[in-house]
């Protein structure tokens, strides 16, 4: 028997606080998969996976640039 996944966006910025990237974006891609139609979660998944590749995988600065794209 499975555990239920729980994602939200809150967990997934926790990651990203905390300088899990690739969990964060784990997270968004499931988000994405539940609601496809919701474009806030495609933008915010488009930029992790930019900055994370720009960044070459460090942790540093990714979350303020993430954080202060305007996505509403």
């Amino acid at each position: 028997m499975e555990k239920p996944v729980i994602v939200s966006v809150t967990l997934a910025d926790i990651y990203l606080e905390q300088g899990y990237i690739e969990k964060s974006i784990e997270i968004y891609v499931e988000l994405v998969k539940r609601e496809p139609h919701n474009d806030v979660y495609k933008k915010r998944l488009a930029g992790l996976k930019k900055e994370n590749k720009a960044a070459g995988g460090k942790k540093s600065g990714i979350l303020g640039k993430v954080l202060k794209t305007k996505l509403w």
